[in-house]
């Protein structure tokens, strides 16, 4: 019976000292932040923004939008990302409105059917794909207010 007491006392003793690990209070302060990521001065959607805080805290995250908008939310699902100066990845994504590639001659195939030959084979055609690896870039997210950051791609 002892050994019982003796292994929940043990469980217990874990549980308590992981809890005081979690608290609340380990967290940083945060400040709201939105913001623009654009490419060549054009929105650039469907990105995840990543902010990696330099100092403690952990990581806050946001999506953008067809304007290139995002909303960052801290790890723990609250709004906005730890003080200080932040390494930004930006995963993805796309430039939207990218130039249309017009077509050199129109062609038919055995059917009669016509189709467009383009005079560039590799441009884009309606939208141009994010690089295949994540871009990285630095902010700084101030105390005190809500911070608008305007991130540029290379």
């Amino acid at each position: 019976m002892s050994s019982l007491f003796a292994r929940f006392g043990v469980l217990l003793g874990a549980l308590v000292v992981t809890s005081l690990g979690c608290s609340s209070s380990d967290k940083p302060s945060l400040a709201g932040v939105t913001g623009t990521l654009t490419k060549d001065g054009k929105p650039f959607a469907d990105a995840l923004v990543e902010f990696y805080p330099e100092a403690d805290g952990g990581a806050s995250y946001g999506t953008t939008d067809e304007q290139g908008n995002f909303k960052l939310s801290y790890s723990t699902g609250d709004s906005g990302a730890a003080i200080g100066m932040h390494v930004v990845k930006v995963i993805g994504g796309r430039v939207v409105g990218g130039k249309a590639a017009a077509p050199s001659k129109m062609a038919s195939n055995e059917d009669g059917e016509e189709f467009a030959v383009l005079t560039d084979p590799s441009a884009p055609v309606r939208r141009s794909a994010g690089p295949p690896e994540p871009v990285v870039l630095s902010a700084e997210v101030l105390a005190d207010q809500d911070n608008m950051i305007t991130l540029v791609m290379p």
